[in-house]
């Protein structure tokens, strides 16, 4: 890219000067629309209203009382309230005093409100009546019922304090590596600066009602409590008890028709799962975790419009957001007013062509720092090479993304082991450092897990000094997870707990979490012994297996692939049960539903509610460096079973199978958006590394841009492998007569090639050449007629919808040099023409060389028996020498 492109590039996306009051704090912008309009109704909560002035004047009541506490500007004031109108009036109080708040939902572990407390040496704890003495600090307590019953004996003027822009206007402790929260200290010219951009876009005005659903201890409460005040809306608030119920949120929309309302995905999944199906005049903001792509038709069916919001707590609530449309890719946008976004390597060398980097923010968002921790603070917040502003600050966030042409931005997940549930962010250290301290734990290790798309879990690995009796486990699991609630929220509670002889470690020292086991969700305990059918659905899975198996007996206890279950047979019980029970679930569910009495289960979910994750876990057992297969055009990551099972004995296997093969989900059509969605599930399941990739067919493309944005990204990938894919060496570059040249004469040397193959071996080359011709019949026939079949059935409906995107994938990629050798496993026998038969056209893309092995087979038996011994013999030499390496 030149010089002058990129220097565009940037000014498109960092343009962002904005003038805003930049010496004013927020209470007297807020102060100054409650003059504006007196008498407008601000708070809404239950069957109370509040007027602007009724606010305003409260809080300056209140104010009035905590300065007889002798609080002085840049003291800090903890706020442990109930949702209601008291705890926003309570809030803009603290901020006339001139004193910063500290938010402190009361129903966090009281341990953890403490540590807060004494960490932020706050002067004053606000509370209510009902939490009267239950948290332990030197600082002084004060109610609220006792604040109001002085409320006569104070002024309803604003306080004479000297607050402006640079002071503090709160902390806000977010999750810590070191087993304890770390405080992230925001001025009030950066929430002013946010709130006044938010108020542009998405945008809101005095028409508007918000909903404020999120408890204080989460930063984005900040848009929700402050920015209708600011503006003149209206705001609604829960309680808690309503924040979490998916039905009552939708009552509450439509009663005080709710125009605007903040929400992570997850919320937005329970209210959808609550039977959410009318259109309602919302704008939607999503964010604190990654837009599942799942969500964005659903709620924009639902809403007037969907907003994709991004950014770190210590850059001031979101730094970037973006209009998200049904057929709009999935980015978080431009920066807001007065932010500049960088995406940067180790060097700090700014990457504008699209290259993958490390997400730095600069700009007014940018927070002061961590409360008491200078070496984290020095750490996180590096200094603003890119400003001309002298001591300007930028932040390191430990997300990975790269710029779009267009200016806009890609987030490709987390560089670190911090992960997000429900959108908190969560340091895992901190849960295993608590779970040390419980009974009878010697060792732990939590990892988060995503089995199910949607349903993040944390699941703890567990170490005991003493050993459980079976019957005595789930007491003692329910032990831990209430010594956790005692010091923890909810959300960093473990859902599972599994016993572990030995922690895996890798041969550097490290905790090998790639080998941690799946837990059993399922909890049943195989004994080995013959148990017939009880209900009816495993009735009906034990017949079906028993015809297409040809088995007489089948316990329900039996492992399907143990019996010699195979992907044909597999595609055709799939289908049968489909059929019979009109409910499809995906091939894949028998790696993890391997037996009757599982599949059966699965059929009792509601088919509507079952999403298809991409990360298969074919063979997740096993110490060694594990290998990530991806599809290829067949989608069907059944195929690699046989392999891996003919693998050494501690080998783990996974397969990545295509998006959209539930008709539900969006098939992605952009070859890094593909490959940046199989990495984040790889990285979130194995966050350390290092990685064997491989790819069958097309699937090698995909693992081939996997290991260009993983490496890129400081990933060890140790080794990446192509089961007989063909690198073509045309771009989209290429001018449009020239595609037409080649085209043709490819063609001609595939007629030709044809005769060859005839005279080999005419049998094999009729059968294979009718089969794709049938393909191609049945694809021009899907294009020509493609409402002819509106009813999706059986295994494979929507292959022409994934198809299509994958060749729209394939068709504008364009492969570059990566830095790395390829593993090529050539299958001995050819069926189609290729310009280069010996290294499959790879030579040119990998720059430390091409390694070829040949395997039994053609292009499509490679993985048929008796080609799998052969075939794993092969590739698991290769890792073995890669993990050494």
């Amino acid at each position: 890219m030149e010089a002058h492109e990129k220097t565009d590039i940037l000014n498109l996306l960092n343009n962002t000067a904005a003038e805003y009051p930049k010496s004013k704090a927020l209470h007297h912008l807020i102060a100054g629309q409650a003059a504006t309009t007196p008498d407008k109704t601000a708070i809404v909560f239950e069957d109370r209203s509040l007027s602007f002035k009724n606010v305003n004047e409260a809080a300056n009541k209140l104010a009035r009382h905590l300065l007889t506490y002798n609080i002085k500007t840049g003291d800090i004031i903890g706020l442990a309230l109930d949702r209601s109108p008291e705890m926003v009036i309570s809030l803009l109080a603290i901020l006339k005093t001139g004193a910063a708040y500290v938010p402190l939902d009361p129903e966090y572990p009281k341990d953890r409100v403490e540590f807060m407390m004494e960490d932020s040496a706050a002067k004053v704890l606000l509370t209510s009546e009902k939490f009267k003495g239950h948290f332990i600090s030197v600082a002084q307590e004060v109610l609220i019922e006792d604040a109001l019953n002085k409320f006569d004996d104070y002024s309803a003027d604003d306080p004479e304090t000297v607050v402006g822009g640079n002071d503090l206007a709160y902390v806000l402790f977010t999750s810590g590596s070191t087993g304890k929260p770390k405080g992230v200290q925001i001025k009030h010219h950066n929430l002013v600066n946010f709130l006044l951009s938010m108020a542009k876009q998405p945008g809101l005005t005095p028409a508007d009602n918000l909903l404020a659903v999120t408890t204080i201890s989460f930063d984005i409460a900040g848009l929700e409590l402050f920015l209708p005040l600011l503006v003149g809306a209206k705001l609604i608030v829960t309680d808690a008890i309503t924040a979490k119920d998916g039905r009552a949120l939708l009552d509450l929309c439509v009663a005080q028709q709710i125009s605007v309302m903040q929400a992570t995905p997850y919320t937005w999944r329970v209210m959808l799962e609550a039977g959410w199906e009318q259109k309602l005049p919302l704008k939607i903001l999503c964010g604190g975790e990654a837009l599942p792509k799942d969500l964005i038709n659903k709620l924009n069916a639902r809403s007037l419009e969907l907003w994709n919001m991004y950014g770190p707590t210590e850059t001031t609530v979101w730094s970037t957001v973006k209009l998200i449309l049904n057929d709009t890719d999935i980015t978080i946008g431009k920066p807001i007013d007065n932010t500049q976004v960088y995406i940067l390597d180790e060097k700090l060398n700014n990457y504008t062509d699209g290259t993958i980097g490390e997400i730095y923010i600069g700009g007014d968002g940018v927070a002061k720092g961590y409360l008491n921790r200078p070496e984290l603070t020095a750490e996180r917040f590096v200094d603003d090479i890119f400003s001309n502003v002298e001591g300007s600050k930028m932040y390191r966030t430990g997300d990975l993304g790269k710029i779009r042409e267009d200016g806009e931005i890609i987030c490709l997940g987390r560089i670190d082991h911090q992960v997000k549930v429900r959108g908190y962010r969560i340091e895992l250290e901190e849960i295993e450092q608590n779970l040390l301290k419980q009974n009878n734990v010697k060792q732990a290790v939590v990892i988060a897990r995503e089995d199910i798309p949607g349903n993040p879990r944390l699941v703890a690995y567990i170490i005991v000094n003493e050993p459980i009796a079976e019957p005595d486990l789930k007491a003692q699991f329910e032990a831990w997870q209430q010594g956790l609630l005692a010091v923890l929220p909810e959300y960093m509670v473990p859902d599972d707990f599994v016993l572990m002889d030995v922690i895996p470690i890798t041969p550097n020292g490290k905790i090998d979490r790639k080998a941690l086991p799946k837990p059993d969700y399922s909890n049943i305990q195989r004994t080995g012994e013959f148990i017939a059918p009880r209900t009816a659905n495993e009735k009906l899975v034990a017949e079906i297996w028993q015809e297409m198996m040809e088995i007489k007996s089948i316990s329900i206890a039996d492992n399907f692939f143990e019996l010699g279950g195979r992907s044909l047979v597999a595609v055709k019980i799939m289908a049968r049960i489909e059929k019979e029970t009109s409910k499809r679930l995906p091939l894949a569910t028998l790696f993890e539903h391997a037996t009757i009495e599982k599949l059966a289960a699965r059929l009792d979910i509601d088919p509507a509610s079952i999403t298809w994750e991409s990360l298969v876990h074919i063979k997740p057992g096993g110490s060694k460096m594990p290998l990530y297969i991806v599809h290829g055009a067949g989608l069907n990551v059944l195929l690699f079973n046989a392999l891996a099972m003919n693998m050494d004995a501690d080998q783990p296997v996974y397969g990545l199978q295509a998006k959209g093969l539930n008709g539900i989900d969006e098939p992605l059509d952009v070859m890094e958006e593909i490959a940046a969605n199989y990495i984040a599930e790889i990285v979130a399941q194995n966050p350390d590394g290092p990685y064997a990739l491989a790819g069958y067919s097309l699937g090698g493309i995909i693992a081939y841009e996997m290991a260009n944005q993983m490496i890129a990204a400081g990933r060890d990938v140790k080794m990446l492998a192509m089961f007989d894919t063909y690198a073509d060496i045309s771009t989209v570059n290429d001018p449009k007569l020239k595609k037409i040249v080649n085209k043709a004469l490819l063609t001609l040397k595939q007629i030709g090639h044809t005769f060859v193959l005839l005279a080999e071996d005419p049998k094999r080359t009729i059968e294979y050449k009718s089969l794709i011709l049938k393909r191609k019949l049945i694809k021009f026939s899907w294009k020509l007629f493609p409402g002819k079949d509106e009813k999706k059935e059986g295994f494979f409906a929507y292959d022409n919808e994934i198809d299509e995107a994958s060749e729209k994938a394939l068709r504008n990629y364009v492969l570059k040099p990566v830095n790395i050798a390829i593993e090529l496993f050539r299958a001995k026998k050819r069926t189609f023409y290729m310009a280069d038969f010996k290294f499959l056209g790879w030579t040119p893309f990998a720059m430390k060389g091409v390694n070829v092995h040949e395997i039994p087979g053609e292009h499509n038996s490679i993985f048929a028996p008796p080609n799998d011994k052969e075939f794993a013999v092969v590739l698991q030499e290769c890792l073995d020498k890669a993990s050494k390496n």
